[in-house]
């Protein structure tokens, strides 16, 4: 059975879900369904964990692709990942996304609302209750991974960074910074199929790049918050347990459905300057540090307005 040797590993809200998609259009490409998350032990993600065999089986279908991936957005995070990973498969090719941590970390508290993971749904009360939830409080049992609320956490990115490529080397780690890709997607694109060894020009290239009704990461609230939990806890245990046939005839379809109606999209509601500034302050160390580690200016990052 074909062993994963591409991994791209977030962040969330940071474009993955983008390039992951484009890389799945690629002839020479598999990828496995998005949000695996075998490796991470650190996170608890998945409990019980997930088996090497059921992980593998979502790669039964890889056939003689080239490559062989799977995405999933909390490995940068995670303080395990990148050994495990390279335990798992030391010649692996890695891709790291990051975005603006500002605007990351707002879309990300949008996002853990809506999925009725993060209860708090002021962004800047969220912010302040970071002390508390790294001390394990006030965070609600169904909230996954637990250490998904430390927002500030998540946007460490220097040494998250600086981990992978003292675990893989900087020949097997390629990092996609989210502005790139808004500027010239089909550039980075071609820069990421350099880097994975596959062709950067192929039949059908431009297709991969037309527009999607909505943006990928359009943001989204719910009518029902406790309707919500119950399908994110189901689709949750279908992943971990595999795709396997339900027990009641349209069950699954019946749940896609539910999912889909109680949706609606709606603007995100802009963030209190003050929140914003003091929030810039904070990421700031970090921001110049991964700045440093790239080569590059990420000075915008810091501007009053992400």
């Amino acid at each position: 059975m074909r062993r994963p040797d591409t991994f791209l590993v977030g962040h969330p809200r940071s474009g993955s879900g983008q390039l992951n998609g484009y890389l799945a259009k690629h002839p020479q490409v598999f990828m496995a369904k998005k949000e695996l998350h075998y490796f991470g032990s650190d996170l608890g993600y998945h409990i019980p964990p997930r088996s090497l065999e059921n992980y593998l089986s979502f790669f039964e279908d890889a056939g003689d692709a080239r490559r062989v991936g799977e995405a999933s957005t909390w490995y940068l995070f995670s303080e395990r990942a990148a050994a495990e990973i390279h335990d798992f498969n030391p010649d692996a090719r890695v891709l790291l996304l990051l975005r603006n941590p500002v605007s990351m970390l707002h879309s990300l508290h949008s996002h853990m609302v809506f999925r009725g993971e993060e209860p708090i749904e002021d962004f800047g009360e969220a912010l302040a209750a970071v002390p508390e939830r790294r001390a394990g409080q006030r965070i609600p049992d169904w909230t996954s991974p637990r250490r998904a609320l430390n927002y500030l956490d998540i946007v460490q990115y220097a040494p998250q960074v600086q981990r992978y490529l003292d675990t893989f080397g900087p020949e097997q780690v390629c990092v996609v910074l989210n502005d790139d890709f808004r500027v010239d997607a089909r550039a980075v694109f071609r820069r990421v199929c350099d880097f994975l060894d596959i062709d950067r020009d192929f039949e059908g290239f431009e297709d991969i790049f037309a527009p999607d009704q909505r943006a990928r990461n359009a943001n989204r609230t719910v009518y029902s918050h406790t309707l919500q939990r119950y399908l994110i806890r189901r689709h949750r245990q279908a992943v971990l347990e595999g795709v396997r046939p339900s027990p009641v005839p349209g069950h699954r379809l019946a749940l896609r459905a539910l999912r889909r109606l109680n949706i609606k999209y709606v603007d995100r509601s802009p963030m209190d300057p003050k929140v914003r500034a003091q929030l810039v302050e904070a990421v700031r160390p970090d921001v110049e540090a991964i700045g440093a580690l790239l080569d590059r200016d990420l000075s915008a990052w810091l501007t009053p307005r992400a």
